[in-house]
């Protein structure tokens, strides 16, 4: 018989049996391993947080890029089929990079899809370049920046949190081409920029997650590549812009990743590799 000293209950933890650490005491330990870490450890965490900015970096200077096309489509500093013609050979080129190893069948429903958005987006190009006619341009502009920005907030930059939305983040960039697209002089300069808005958008950012896997030292270079090509188109539109871009670029790249080191001393979290306990079912044989 079971002594009745014992309660009825199926899990029961004493207060004496572990004791519950408050904040002060996860920040002094904290600041203890914060103390372990060597100045050299810190150096490399930072460069190589330095590095890992470069996708941002990449993005921000993608979207500077794409209203760069726009201008000059709509200044008519450029031929729409100029356009369509290096549109469709960088798609080719990333095509055959992405996928090494193609056969026959995949490359046939690949130049199917491509021809239905080709063909689809053809008969679409009168209605987008009459869908905002009624709308001023400074509403457009501004509504196009405000959306370009909640992209870049959105957009998957790697981290694993709430707050990225892939889905979100390429409709926003597209509803703000498509609203460029529409003030241009033709439907044909709207099918031309609404084409490399899917390809910089779309296409682009799955290239560049498989060469970043590939080969980080491309990715850099990739990077480099991305500032040098915005400074010198940005140069020849407006020399303050310029400035502006290359700030923007030194405080993301530079003073951010030292921001987020430093501050990672006033951090008041403790991980390991502890794991959860789990109620299973005892088998009914092993009961018996």
């Amino acid at each position: 018989m079971v002594s009745s000293q014992y309660p009825k209950v199926f899990y029961d933890v004493s207060p004496d049996d572990f004791k519950i650490l408050d904040d002060d005491h996860v920040y002094k330990m904290n600041s203890t391993i914060q103390r372990t870490i060597s100045p050299s450890s810190y150096r490399q965490i930072y460069w190589s947080t330095v590095a890992e900015s470069g996708l941002i970096t990449q993005q921000v200077s993608l979207v500077i890029l794409f209203i760069i096309l726009f201008i000059h489509l709509d200044h008519d500093n450029l031929q729409p089929r100029t356009i369509l013609i290096v549109n469709a050979l960088i798609g080719i080129s990333g095509l055959f990079l992405y996928r090494r190893h193609i056969n026959l069948k995949l490359l046939q429903e690949n130049i199917k899809t491509l021809l239905i958005f080709l063909l689809f987006g053809s008969m679409v190009s009168p209605v987008l370049f009459t869908l905002t006619k009624t709308i001023s341009t400074d509403t457009i502009y501004a509504m196009s920046t405000l959306m370009m920005l909640t992209h870049l907030v959105f957009y998957d930059y790697g981290a694993e949190t709430e707050m990225v939305q892939k889905a979100l983040s390429f409709s926003i960039a597209l509803f703000s081409s498509v609203c460029l697209a529409s003030r241009l002089s033709t439907s044909f300069h709207t099918f031309c920029l609404v084409t490399s808005a899917v390809l910089v958008f779309a296409l682009w950012p799955e290239l560049r997650k498989y060469i970043k896997e590939s080969s980080f030292y491309i990715f850099s270079l990739l990077t480099i590549v991305h500032i040098v090509g915005c400074v010198v188109l940005l140069f020849h539109l407006s020399m303050t812009h310029t400035i502006f871009y290359l700030l923007a670029i030194l405080f993301l790249t530079f003073l951010c990743p030292l921001w987020l080191v430093a501050l990672q001393k006033y951090k008041i979290s403790i991980s390991g590799a502890w794991e959860e306990a789990v109620v299973t079912e005892a088998r009914k044989d092993k009961l018996d």
